[in-house]
């Protein structure tokens, strides 16, 4: 690829002089529609060593109002970052609506350098790049404006540049593969080259300038990133053109739901040993996980009133509360709603060997959010496929994923209504909410369908729990967060014999 990009360009201290300021304040200008129209944007800047990185960092902070721009890097992993999926220092340090995000490296940096040194196998490489494409098609769907940056030296450049930081003592190593890496060009080319064509996207496409002369770079820079600004912003525009899709009816539908024996029910004699059994046998589980680094992420959805409080409530009586932590899932915050809507979840994806409960999950894009038009159809449409990545990269990271959804009778769900507008202390448990989303249950579940049919997989399938007897569900619940802890543990003592014996 690099083969083909022309390079020696050079820009004089006289013509910088004259175009600089202009396109400076189109930058300005651009972050500032950015403001304005609530778009975030995420800048990546990736290059050679020597090619002015850091330089260029520094640059858009003077450039542009940096009240907005927050500067991340990724070189030292944290033991917060070691103890969660890949994923999760991205996902916190994702750009809110209106501010500015540079990346210096960001999830390429590493994944380029470890495949560089042979620290990374061809097939995770692809794996990742295919991974990081899906992620940005996501992201720039949702509106953020992405603009990925390559600074590139030729290889004479580089030796020089090289040379002259070893000489001056400027060379800064900040992890184990970064000085294999600067010290392989041909291999360091070669593995960029393969990224920025495996990722290359109208949406999210790779701009790579000749980095030798810094007037030339810095001035290309801008270009590049106003470029990706009024790309979000025409889309933007199209988007609000479109005429809005017509809701998908169904006159007769035939449900999951329909097959769920509803008459199971708990035996009330042998109910609390039952019971304190389980809670038992999932706190001796729970603490081995712990020791293993196996965290668990719980979620429960289903219909109001269905039990889903009380079920969490006996889920958390057998977990030990030092390793363990529910998450009531409510109306987004105004600082959740400028993130992607899966931002407000991955902030609270479990430490390895740790327990997080939902109640209520990211599945709300896809029920609520669909079912009362809070969602653009095409918005809600996507979510499937990025609740699957999202999920699958959980499992990846060795997070044991149960996913719930309570199911009971209307009969049973007006009866409880009822009971608790009677009952004092249950009464602020019903409000006008309540009564109208019981209005729409056939919406819910052509919504719940979908959902079921196309999140239900190997790796983080769907239980549903019978709850029209609230004593039996519980029992339920708990037996499957035991059998599923207990094949993970077995997987997981598996897999070290393997890797014991491969040693």
């Amino acid at each position: 690829m690099f083969e083909t990009v022309v390079l020696g360009r050079r820009c004089s201290d006289k013509k910088f002089r004259e175009e600089a300021p202009a396109l400076r304040m189109k930058l300005f200008e651009a972050q500032r529609r950015c403001i304005e129209r609530k778009i975030p944007l995420l800048v990546t800047i990736a290059g050679m060593d020597g090619s002015g990185r850091g330089a260029v960092v520094n640059l858009l902070s003077e450039w542009m109002d940096n009240k907005f721009v927050h500067n991340h890097v990724f070189w030292m992993e944290t033991d917060d970052e070691r103890e969660r999926p890949r994923d999760w220092r991205y996902w916190l340090r994702l750009p809110a609506a209106g501010t500015v995000g540079v990346f210096f490296g960001g999830w390429y940096g590493a994944a380029i350098r470890m495949f560089c040194t042979g620290d990374m196998s061809e097939m995770e490489f692809c794996t990742r790049m295919h991974h990081y494409r899906g992620l940005e098609e996501s992201l720039a769907a949702s509106g953020m404006a992405i603009a990925k940056i390559w600074l590139h030296l030729d290889k004479k450049e580089h030796a020089e540049r090289l040379k002259k930081r070893l000489e001056h003592k400027q060379v800064r190593h900040f992890t184990p593969y970064d000085k294999k890496a600067s010290e392989n060009y041909d291999a360091l080319a070669s593995a960029a080259s393969r990224a920025i064509t495996l990722t290359d996207r109208a949406c999210a496409p790779w701009t790579i300038v000749d980095a030798a002369d810094a007037n030339y770079r810095d001035l290309a820079v801008a270009r590049a990133i106003i470029a990706a600004v009024d790309r979000a912003l025409a889309e933007q525009d199209a988007k609000k053109a479109r005429p809005k899709e017509a809701p998908i009816t169904q006159e007769s539908v035939i449900s999951t739901l329909d097959a769920i024996d509803l008459s199971v029910k708990a035996d009330p004699e042998t109910y609390k040993k039952d019971l304190k059994d389980l809670q038992d046998e999932l706190r001796e589980l729970t603490y081995q996980a712990w020791k293993k680094g196996i965290s668990s992420t719980i979620i429960f959805e289903g219909w109001d009133a269905a039990g889903k409080g009380g079920c969490i409530r006996r889920l958390m009586a057998g977990i030990d509360a030092r390793i363990s932590r529910a998450i009531p899932i409510g109306v987004p915050t105004d600082e959740e709603l400028a993130h992607h809507y899966l931002w407000r979840f991955w902030r609270h994806i479990p430490r390895a060997g740790f327990v997080t409960v939902y109640d209520r999950s990211w599945y709300g894009r896809v029920l609520v959010e669909r079912v009362e038009g809070l969602t653009a159809p095409e918005d809600w449409s996507r979510a499937y496929a990025e609740i699957n990545l999202f999920e699958e990269q959980l499992v990846a990271g060795g997070n044991v994923l149960v996913k719930f959804w309570l199911h009971f009778s209307p009969e049973e769900q007006l009866r409880r209504f009822k009971e608790r507008e009677e009952t004092p202390w249950k009464q602020y448990k019903i409000t006008p909410d309540d009564w109208r989303n019981r209005e729409r249950w056939p919406d819910y579940v052509r919504a719940a369908d979908e959902m079921f049919l196309r999140t239900s997989t190997g790796y983080a399938p769907w239980h549903i729990i019978a709850a029209e007897d609230k004593k039996a569900a519980r029992l339920a619940v708990l037996r499957t967060c035991r059998d599923t802890l207990k094949k993970a543990l077995k997987n997981a003592g598996e897999k070290h014999k393997e890797d014991h014996a491969k040693k």
